[in-house]
């Protein structure tokens, strides 16, 4: 499968590269992973534990270096890349490549995120 790599994000672009500190490169292989692989589903606990980190620390160094938590910013990510997506496949295909468990978790996440559905907004676009 391709990789989903976002355009860019509600809040103005992907999010910023991490500073330096001794977390920067963690939240930034995390990042890079997710980036290549929107639809990996792998919660915060399993990076922490691929990365011998412990999760609380995981979450500190992606809020510190990104200015929100992993579940924003995943969040974020997904939406973005499958956005990119909207109108060169069905619906229930970007929802499996964006990681999102069922169309319907997908379509509510997209609506909370854009205020409208992907459907409506593939037809109208951002400005509608």
């Amino acid at each position: 499968m391709a990789a989903l790599v976002p355009y860019s994000f509600a809040a103005g672009g992907p999010p910023a590269a991490p500073a330096s500190g001794r977390g920067a490169r963690h939240a930034l292989r995390v990042a890079r992973a997710l980036a290549h692989d929107s639809s990996d589903t792998r919660e915060l606990a399993a990076w922490a534990a691929q990365l011998h980190i412990s999760a609380k620390t995981q979450q500190r160094d992606f809020q510190r270096e990104f200015g929100m938590p992993y579940t924003r910013w995943r969040t974020l990510l997904r939406l973005s890349a499958a956005r990119a997506l909207l109108g060169t496949e069905p619906v229930t295909r970007i929802a499996r490549r964006a990681g999102y468990a069922s169309p319907s978790a997908f379509v509510a996440a997209f609506a909370k995120e854009y205020g409208r559905t992907p459907a409506r907004y593939a037809r109208g676009g951002a400005g509608d």
